[in-house]
């Protein structure tokens, strides 16, 4: 099970904005925390100049547009925290399901960091995507509830790669101070809940209800959308709110709920896992060294249920011999790894076209500090270089990615991001298609090296009672 949150990043008053995101990307990348770095992916940018890379987005954003905000107001990069259930995936494939869940969230419309992290019991990805777009024309919208188009996506990505899901959530889980106070019995809020749940039943009308919660000692504020309450009396400073409390708290669910008895909620056993995806045999022989019989029970049991499931994909996808399963396995891995390449190809293409577009920009915004530099005498150059170091070093690093491109005549911007938006949108196409060949290539995998299981399982048999045959007629 995955449970994500989103969290803004600010600019910082007094530090430069480099400085802010160089700090908190380094601490993403922790190689303590990310096996040395090996657990660090990237779109659109490298793993150790991501945080100048989004700095100079920042710059061309602000020399674009001429929009600038004060640091308390600038949103400069968003992290995403993706945290897993232990043991239930490898570091590895946690590192692709943050990156899936990046590039599907932002559209491939802003450069992100993957790092995941696996100092804890449970396995967590830092994904920081920078605030700016690609074109450095607009930033991200953070629009109310996003973390639940986070959660939708998460959710999806989870089912796809067979890892749980939490059905219902929380709406909101409970600060440090709060848990601990209510685990001592001393929370303002804990104990609201205990005293609504008991008047509740024992009144007929809200007004009764709002009398008996000032005959328990609170005090009340009502206006057109909040209830608000305080036990002054026993020290509570503040007033606290209804609708926080949860759900079943807010005036009009309280309303819902007088003269109601309380529902308590019942403990339940965890249901049973139901799905339809065709899992391995496993080998019982190995697996039961130092097991009881309740355990090959289990494992006798198991194998008969995919074995089962086995059979019904057969049947469902008429497959009919075995030479037609192992071609169609190969034909559907075959399409994958192919499908998996021209998505590479196109990231690649789409990175070239980001880092060109880059250096056109800054070409542009850099040529007259260059020209200058030109014309200076010797004696100026060291002092007028020294001024605009930064300008100059732009320009250099742009007329060499020119030399590199190795063309006469340069793209122009529009140019460039037309053809990115053309990739962009085979390289989601493409992407479709791998998430339906992924999924087939896995169950035909399965299923065939399940058919092989079974068909080793079924010469053995054969083997053994040909011997026992044998035997019987040397007698």
């Amino acid at each position: 099970m995955a449970i994500s949150k989103i969290k803004p990043r600010h600019a910082s008053e007094g530090r430069s904005i480099a400085a802010v995101l160089k700090d908190r990307i380094d601490y993403d990348k922790n190689p303590d925390k990310t096996k040395g770095g090996l657990l660090v992916s990237s779109y659109q940018c490298g793993a150790d100049t991501a945080w100048q890379e989004f700095a100079l987005s920042k710059q061309i954003y602000e020399a674009e547009t001429g929009r600038k905000r004060a640091p308390e107001n600038d949103v400069i990069s968003y992290l995403i925290i993706q945290s897993f259930k232990p043991g239930e995936i490898t570091p590895e494939d946690a590192n692709k399901l943050g990156y899936q869940l990046a590039l599907e969230f932002t559209g491939g419309q802003h450069q992100f960091l993957v790092a995941t992290h696996v100092d804890k019991k449970h396995i967590h990805c830092h994904i920081e995507f920078n605030s700016t777009t690609l074109d450095c024309t607009h930033k991200f919208n953070n629009y109310r509830n996003t973390y639940q188009t986070i959660r939708k996506i998460n959710d999806r990505l989870c089912r796809e790669h067979g890892l749980s899901v939490i059905e219902k959530p929380k709406e909101k889980g409970k600060h440090y101070a709060e848990w601990a106070n209510a685990r001592r019995g001393t929370s303002w809020k804990d104990k609201l809940r205990r005293t609504i749940d008991r008047v509740l039943p024992t009144v007929s009308s809200y007004d009764e209800f709002l009398a008996a919660m000032r005959r328990e000692g609170y005090e009340i504020q009502t206006t057109r959308k909040a209830l608000s309450f305080r036990l002054a009396s026993e020290g509570q400073e503040r007033f606290t709110r209804a609708k926080t409390l949860g759900a079943d708290y807010t005036p009009e669910a309280i309303k819902e709920r007088i003269g109601q008895p309380v529902k308590r909620p019942r403990r339940r056993a965890a249901p049973l896992q139901k799905n339809g995806r065709v899992n391995l045999l496993l080998d019982i022989q190995s697996r039961l060294q130092g097991r009881g019989p309740g355990y090959e029970r289990w494992l006798k049991i198991h194998n008969l249920k995919e074995a089962a499931k086995t059979l019904n994909y057969l049947t469902e996808h008429n497959i009919t011999d075995y030479e037609l399963l192992a071609a169609r396995a190969a034909s559907v891995s075959e399409n994958f790894e192919k499908t998996a390449t021209a998505i590479k190809q196109y990231e690649h293409r789409m990175e070239q076209i980001a880092d060109l577009k880059k250096h056109i920009i800054n070409y542009a915004k850099t040529r007259d500090t260059y020209v200058a530099y030109r014309k200076a005498s010797p004696r100026e150059k060291a002092r007028f270089r020294s001024v605009h170091e930064a300008e100059l070093l732009l320009h250099e690093a742009a007329k060499r990615a020119f030399d590199e491109f190795g063309e006469k005549k340069l793209p122009t911007v529009k140019t460039l991001q037309a053809e990115y938006s053309n990739l962009l949108a085979k390289k989601k196409a493409a992407y479709e298609d791998y998430k339906q060949l992924r999924k087939e290539n896995q169950e035909l995998q399965t299923v065939k090296a399940n058919v092989d299981a079974l068909l080793r399982i079924e010469q053995v048999q054969e083997y053994q009672q040909e011997k026992e045959n044998n035997q019987e007629q040397g007698r």
